[in-house]
C-alpha cells in the first residue's frame, strides 16, 4: 500500500492551501510519486533539491532510510520547516531521518551568495537561480540573496552521507540551473563504481541548455548504465544514443539516470 497524502500541513501558507486540496487528489505530479514509489525503499536515502513546500518531502520521508531535503527560497523553506515539524509531531517515527536546510547546490565555480529570482511572489515554486524563471502573468520580478554550496560539500560536511552511493537517490528540480549544475557532478562521480540514482528536472519550455551544456551533460550521463526518458515525451530507452538523449531533452520533462549493478527502477510497491 502506497504512503498517505493526507498529512498535516501548515494552512496558511502563502496560497498554497489549493494546492493541497490537488495534492491529496492526485492532481499534482502523480509521475513524480509514482517514482518514488519505485525506488525509494527503506534502505535508500533521499536527497530531495528543490524541495519547495514540501510535497514530496513529506511524501518519501515516511518510507526511506534518510530524507534531506534543501530549499534555496526563503518563503517556501519557512513553510517547509514548519510542515515538517508538524509531521514530527504528527508521527514521532520519522526522529531525525528526515531534515531540511536553508540553500542552493550549485556547481564549484559558482559557490558563495547568488542572486535568486522569482517571475512573481517568493515561495509559489518556480523561483530559481538560473538565466530566466517562469513569470506569473501581470506580475513584477522580485530578487534576494542565497547561500550556495556544492553537493559533495554537503554531503560530506553537513549531511554525512559517504561513498559509495549505491542506496542514494538524489531529485533535482532547479528551474533551468540544472543545466549547468548536472554536468558539474561528472567530475565528483567520474571513476566511482556505485553512483546515485538521479531524478533530473529540466525546463526547457523556460531556458533550453546550450549546445555546450549538452555535450557535457552527455559526459555525465554517459557515466550511467542506464537512462530513462519521462514526463511529456512519455519515451524510455536504454543506452540511447546522444542523439536521441539530447533531441528529447529539450521537450521531456525529466530524465532518470540509474546503474544495473545499482538501484534499478522496478516495481517495488
Amino acid at each position: 500500500m502506497s504512503p498517505s497524502c493526507r498529512l498535516p500541513v501548515c494552512k496558511d501558507n502563502g496560497g498554497n492551501t489549493i494546492f493541497w486540496e490537488r495534492a491529496t487528489a492526485g492532481k499534482w505530479e502523480w509521475d513524480t510519486f509514482n517514482i518514488f514509489n519505485k525506488i525509494v525503499t527503506g534502505s535508500t536515502t533521499v536527497i530531495d533539491f528543490g524541495t519547495w513546500i514540501g510535497p514530496t518531502m513529506l511524501f518519501h520521508g515516511q518510507f526511506s532510510k534518510q530524507s534531506f531535503g534543501i530549499e534555496a527560497d526563503p518563503a517556501a523553506f519557512a513553510i517547509l520547516d514548519y510542515n515538517v515539524e508538524l509531521n514530527w509531531k504528527h508521527n514521532p517515527s520519522w526522529g531525525s531521518h528526515v531534515s531540511v536546510d536553508s540553500g542552493c547546490i550549485v556547481r564549484p565555480e559558482d559557490i558563495g551568495k547568488l542572486t535568486m529570482k522569482a517571475g512573481g511572489d517568493p515561495g509559489m515554486s518556480m523561483s530559481g537561480i538560473g538565466d530566466k524563471v517562469f513569470m506569473d502573468k501581470g506580475k513584477r520580478a522580485v530578487k534576494w540573496e542565497v547561500q550556495c554550496y556544492t553537493l559533495p560539500d554537503i554531503f560530506e560536511n553537513y549531511w554525512g552521507i559517504q561513498k559509495p552511493y549505491k542506496d542514494v537517490f538524489i531529485k533535482i528540480d532547479i528551474e533551468t540551473y540544472e543545466c549547468k549544475l548536472v554536468p558539474s557532478f561528472y567530475d565528483w562521480l567520474k571513476g566511482e563504481k556505485y553512483l546515485p540514482t538521479m531524478y533530473i528536472s529540466f525546463h526547457p519550455q523556460i531556458q533550453k541548455c546550450t549546445e555546450e551544456e549538452y555535450k557535457t551533460l552527455l559526459m555525465f550521463i554517459g557515466l550511467y548504465d542506464n537512462v530513462v526518458l519521462s514526463g511529456r515525451v512519455g519515451e524510455k530507452s536504454n543506452h540511447p544514443s546522444d542523439e536521441f538523449v539530447t533531441a528529447n531533452i529539450q521537450k521531456t520533462h525529466s530524465i532518470i539516470v540509474y546503474q544495473e549493478s545499482g538501484n534499478e527502477i522496478s516495481d517495488q510497491r
